[in-house]
This record gives C-alpha cells, structure tokens and sequence, in this order.
C-alpha cells in the first residue's frame, strides 16, 4: 500500500474560514459567511454592514479585497483548502486499514465538515445557482478540485481497476455534486436523520461504481452488436 500523499497531512480540521488568512481578512470572511448562511447571496451584503459584523471599519475592506466577489472567491478557497487535504487523508488512511470503509468514512469526514463549516457551505450552496457568474463558477471549480482528487485517489488505490480514468472522472463529480447538496440536509438534520443520510450516500456511492463496471462489462458486447448492424 502506498503512502498517504504529503499534501494531506496539511489538513486543517479546525471550523471557521480559515486560520492561513490575515486576522483582518478572515474576520470578513467569517463575517460574510454569517450574513449570507441564511440564504443571503454575497452580492446582497453592504460593505457597512459587513464590517459592523466583522467589528472593522468599512475602510479595512480595500486593505484585503477589491469587490465583493473577490471576498467570497476567497472564502470558497479557504475552505477547499483544507477540505480537500483532509478528504483525501481519510481516504488514504481507510483504504490502508480496510478498502470496503473507504465510502463511508469518506462520507462521515465530508458531512461532518460540511457541519464545522455551516456558513460556509450553506453560503456556497446559496452561490452554486445564484447570480454572480463569478461566484458561481468559483464554487464549481473547487468542487471540480474536490473530484478531481477523489478520482486521482481512485485509481491511484487501485479501487476500481477495470473502470477507465474518463468513467472514474465521470462517476466522481456526480458524487461530489450529490454530497454537496445533502450536506444542506445533514446540516439541519438531528443524529438520526444525519446517519440516515450516510447510509444512503455510502449506497449511492456503491451502487454508482457498482453500475459502471457492469456497464464497462458490456461495452464490448454493445460495439459489437454497433460494428455488425
């Protein structure tokens, strides 16, 4: 079993936006993240009132940012900075102990993330369909990171060796997507509703592999049957 890769040991596993980033441009951050977790969209905040939140003076915002957009670009990277080493930790370390726990416990570390990061990720799920174009092609390009590395992880694992790198890309960005957005659901359910939810991501995860090798299987069988009508 090979090691796991250097870049997750950098794993923050503290909550909040960031702990890398400049006292005063993290509690703007932080402060954003409040105001828009409700449902708020980035664009919506006034700078006044983003820095009463944050306990600044308004000025202070040109000190680190020169939109609104720059801001929350920066809280989207904040966060996927330290999601993406610790995902692929957990995965690394669960495949070393037992390769059959590795949806599981890629989902428990996920969602339990997604709980430490509340206004994070209700603010980016607000962006992910709202209507700053930048915002919203910010929160899927980190979430293409994220796949991207599950299925670098993948096939480096060796986990499902028939499937080719295209399926394996393909299969991990639905995945991505679909925790992306139980994680709104996880983070306002209770103990009983959040394990519920587990348990049908690691089956959605399992049966979506599942069903790619058996159709691989038959990819031959169909550009057979193509080449001879």
């Amino acid at each position: 079993m090979n090691s796991v890769p250097k870049a997750a040991f950098a794993a923050d596993h503290g909550s909040g936006a960031g702990q890398d980033l400049a006292p005063g441009k993290r509690k703007l951050i932080e402060a954003a993240l409040r105001l828009t977790a409700g449902g708020r969209s980035f664009a919506s905040l006034g700078l006044r009132e983003l820095a009463r939140e944050a306990g600044l003076n308004p000025n202070t915002f040109y000190r680190h940012f020169d939109t609104l957009d720059d801001l929350a670009r920066e809280a989207v990277e904040s966060v996927s900075r330290r999601l993406r080493p610790m995902l692929r930790r957990e995965r690394w370390l669960a495949a070393h102990d037992e390769p059959q726990s590795v949806p599981r416990r890629a989902c428990v570390a996920f969602f339990s993330f997604s709980q430490e990061n509340r206004e994070a990720f209700l603010s980016a799920l607000v962006e992910y369909h709202g209507t700053s174009p930048a915002l919203r092609e910010a929160v899927r390009a980190n979430l293409h990171e994220v796949s991207a590395e599950m299925a670098d992880d993948v096939v480096q694992l060796e986990l499902m060796p028939t499937l080719t790198r295209a399926t394996v890309d393909e299969v991990c960005t639905q995945i991505v997507l679909q925790l992306f957005h139980l994680s709104a659901e996880y983070i306002d359910g209770n103990g009983a509703r959040r394990e519920a939810l587990v348990a049908y991501a690691e089956r959605f995860i399992v049966r979506l592999f599942a069903g790619s090798v058996l159709l691989a299987q038959h990819e031959p069988v169909r550009a057979s049957a193509a080449v001879g009508a």
